[in-house]
């Protein structure tokens, strides 16, 4: 998967009422999955229940099958204040599908409670049937009820060793508008490209992700139970209408799932390929190594040293489009293998094989079987191998996809990368945060450690005091924010919301004009740059940024909403953890947060305009 590029947010409200269809964003999309839920009763054949508890600090919700119906041609998922085994409960529910989906467009119409606080619900893609295959989380939406707002995120759960996450690429906080009966249209293309969500038809958010490739389930959802609960409100219901899936092709896209093996990183156990099903004998006969690999940083390598071995590797595909495909993968070899291919079948016609040199090769060799025909839009990929003691056999960089069309430009290949530099990157045009409840979340190790860079273009409406980003917790002597004055100075704080340094910049900034802001702390120096000039700077602080329990916010930084996993706690409930402020109002673009300090010459670099 190629490093991260910038993602853009549009953050407005949306006057307009939700129609009971939109079409697909591209007329090439074919509708390959529809549920309408007709009948009095969930198909089980397609669906199972969410059963689960979530508790926590914020949270003490039971999600349970009893809440969850259907009928009236609507998935019913029931909100209760209930006591069970002599305990209230918060009880709630959602449905899980069967099937595992990749790119493509999907949409649901629904109805979420909203009579009273408490209740989460969520349109969502996440995790898979089989093991080994949580890979990411897109939100099409989540909306804590009475809240006219919605969260659309894409969060990455890849890892490293001593890095348990990937930083948030978008969790955005975006108003909605439902129609007069309550109900809201909401949509996401997931694509070779990044994320791109759509609220009623109009896209209001994206995220520019290259090659992220997933095939995972689809969950809606309505905990009950998150923060305070209006148990007078209750019982109450979210409805959902239907779930479409729509697919379309991807000439030159791989859509296998982690064909590079790049996705266990250093987190996950080697002997599991994630997204694959593994079976060996010995069990490390078959395992994801690290160096020396065809491309990027890891490979799949089977045999053993001392043992005879057999191995078998696979995964499926469903609700892909029907047509001709192209299998490759790129190998090397001792030789002398019993058994070396992947075997293709699930096609709609015979299973086909993808010989595997076994002959000793010494150098990566790509070997290629072209024209695979799909024609009830699935495959299924099983890699098997059987050798002699000492023999091994390295496989990489396996690719299933339509082949490029005549004379299309593909962009270059780029190496998978989870955490860059800068490690949070968002607005790659100038996006408004003029309503007060637009805002952005990123992660706690976003602007962390010894030294850190923050680095923004606004373009402010009007003097107002206020903050357009902060990381900055209630208490304590960590954390930072970047701040604005009413008499145009930019103040760079160090420090928590009681407890801070600032270094102030007098009148630094202008109202309606671009300037680049850039605040840089370095081990107890801390500086403010406007337009690549430093115009303060400040030595000896003891208050540092390395605070890692607050989560940070780029645009509303009041308490309009805190960060609790996948659920957000909206206004009172937060505590005041953000502190108050007047919103910033304006444009900002091409944020970029480091946890490294910038040189005055990467300064003088940035984009100004």
């Amino acid at each position: 998967m190629p490093a991260r590029a910038p993602l853009f947010l549009a953050a407005a409200s949306l006057l307009l009422a939700s129609p009971a269809f939109s079409a697909p964003p591209s007329p090439d999309y074919e509708l390959l999955f529809e549920e309408q839920f007709d009948g009095t009763e969930l198909d089980t054949s397609r669906w199972r229940h969410r059963i689960d508890r979530r508790q926590n600090e914020y949270l003490n919700g039971l999600n349970r099958a009893e809440n969850v119906s259907v009928s009236g041609g609507f998935l019913r998922i029931a909100a209760r204040t209930e006591v069970i085994d002599g305990q209230t409960e918060y009880t709630g529910g959602g449905v899980i599908s069967l099937s595992q989906f990749g790119y493509g467009y999907y949409e649901s119409r629904s109805r979420p409670f909203m009579a009273g606080k408490g209740v989460h619900a969520a349109f969502w893609q996440a995790g898979g049937n089989v093991p080994n295959n949580q890979i990411f989380e897109i939100d099409g939406y989540e909306i804590d009820s009475t809240h006219l707002s919605a969260d659309n995120n894409l969060y990455i759960h890849l890892g490293i060793k001593d890095q348990t996450w990937v930083p948030w690429p978008l969790r955005s906080n975006i108003p909605i508008t439902l129609d007069s009966d309550g109900w809201f249209l909401d949509g996401y293309e997931y694509t070779p490209e990044g994320v791109f969500f759509y609220d009623n038809g109009k896209r209001v958010a994206s995220i520019k992700w290259p090659d992220l490739t997933a095939a995972q389930v689809v969950w809606l959802t309505a905990l009950n139970g998150t923060g305070k609960v209006d148990v007078a409100k209750q019982p109450g219901e979210t409805l959902f209408d239907y779930f479409r899936y729509y697919a379309k092709d991807y000439p030159g896209h791989n859509i296998l799932p982690n064909g590079g093996f790049e996705y266990n990183q250093d987190k996950v156990d080697p002997t599991k390929p994630i997204s694959w099903q593994p079976s060996a004998t010995p069990a490390d006969a078959l395992r994801v190594t690290a160096g020396d690999a065809s491309r990027d940083h890891y490979k799949l390598t089977v045999g053993s040293a001392t043992e005879d071995h057999t191995a078998r590797l696979a995964q499926s595909l469903e609700y892909i489009r029907n047509g001709t495909y192209h299998l490759s993968a790129v190998v090397r070899t001792s030789g002398g293998q019993e058994r070396a291919e992947i075997v293709v079948d699930g096609l709609g016609g015979p299973a086909l094989s993808l010989a595997l040199p076994r002959t000793a090769t010494p150098a990566w060799t790509r070997v290629s079987l072209a024209n695979v025909p799909v024609t009830k839009n699935g495959a299924r990929f099983t890699l098997h191998v059987a050798g002699r003691a000492g023999q091994w056999i390295e496989v990489d960089d396996i690719r299933f996809m339509k082949p490029p069309l005549p004379g299309a430009k593909l962009p270059p290949e780029r190496p998978f990368v989870l955490i860059s530099d800068p490690i949070w990157q968002i607005c790659d045009e100038p996006t408004p945060y003029n309503d007060g409840r637009s805002f952005n979340f990123f992660d706690r190790m976003v602007g962390y450690g010894d030294a850190i860079t923050v680095s923004f273009v606004m373009t402010p409406e009007s003097s107002l005091d206020c903050s357009p980003i902060a990381r900055i917790p209630k208490a304590g002597t960590s954390g930072w924010a970047v701040l604005l004055s009413r008499s145009g100075d930019v103040v760079f704080r160090i420090g928590s919301t009681a407890d801070y340094r600032d270094v102030i910049a007098k009148r630094a900034y202008k109202t309606k004009r671009p300037q680049l802001v850039t605040c840089v702390f370095d081990r107890g120096t801390a500086s403010v740059y406007v337009d690549g000039r430093r115009v303060a700077v400040e030595t000896g602080i003891t208050h540092d940024t390395k605070d890692r329990k607050q989560a940070g916010k780029l645009g509303a930084v009041g308490d309009t909403g805190e960060a609790i996993g996948d659920v957000t706690v909206r206004d009172e409930q937060s505590g005041g953890r953000g502190g108050k402020n007047t919103n910033y109002r304006g444009l900002l673009r091409d944020v970029r947060v480091y946890n490294r300090a910038l040189t005055p010459d990467e300064i003088a670099k940035l984009p100004r305009t």
